[in-house]
C-alpha cells in the first residue's frame, strides 16, 4: 500500500555537492566546512557529524566556501530539519532567510 505525502517544497532542490562554511551565531558553537547534498533558492542541506545542530537555531552560510576567496556571499538561515544519518552523521536542512553581507557586495 502507498501512502500519499504531500510535498512541501516550494522550490526544486538541485543535488549539488560544494563546500559550504557554517557559522552558528551562538560564539560557544564552532563554525564548519561541510558539503551540500542538495540545494535550492531557498535552503540547502548537508551532512556533518556535529551535534550541536537543532531546529530554529540560526546560523550564517557561504555557499560554494572557498578559503582563498576574500569576498564571498553570506546569507543568515535557520535550521529547520535535522535527520540522523548513521555513522555518526547528521543531515541538516537549513532555510535562507537574507542576505547576511549585502552591503560589502552592492549591485551583486
Amino acid at each position: 500500500m502507498q501512502i500519499a505525502m504531500n510535498e512541501r517544497r516550494q522550490t526544486q532542490r538541485q543535488n549539488l555537492s560544494e563546500p559550504v562554511l557554517i557559522c552558528p551565531c551562538d560564539p560557544e558553537c564552532p563554525e564548519e566546512v561541510c558539503t551540500t547534498l542538495n540545494v535550492s533558492p531557498n535552503g540547502l542541506y548537508f551532512t556533518t557529524t556535529a551535534e550541536h545542530y537543532f531546529p530554529g537555531m540560526n546560523v550564517i552560510v557561504t555557499p560554494d566556501f572557498r578559503p582563498d576567496e576574500p569576498m564571498q556571499r553570506e546569507y543568515i538561515g535557520d535550521v529547520v530539519r535535522l535527520e540522523r544519518l548513521g555513522d555518526g552523521k547528521w543531515g541538516v536542512a537549513v532555510r535562507i532567510l537574507m542576505a547576511h553581507n549585502e552591503a560589502v557586495y552592492p549591485g551583486t
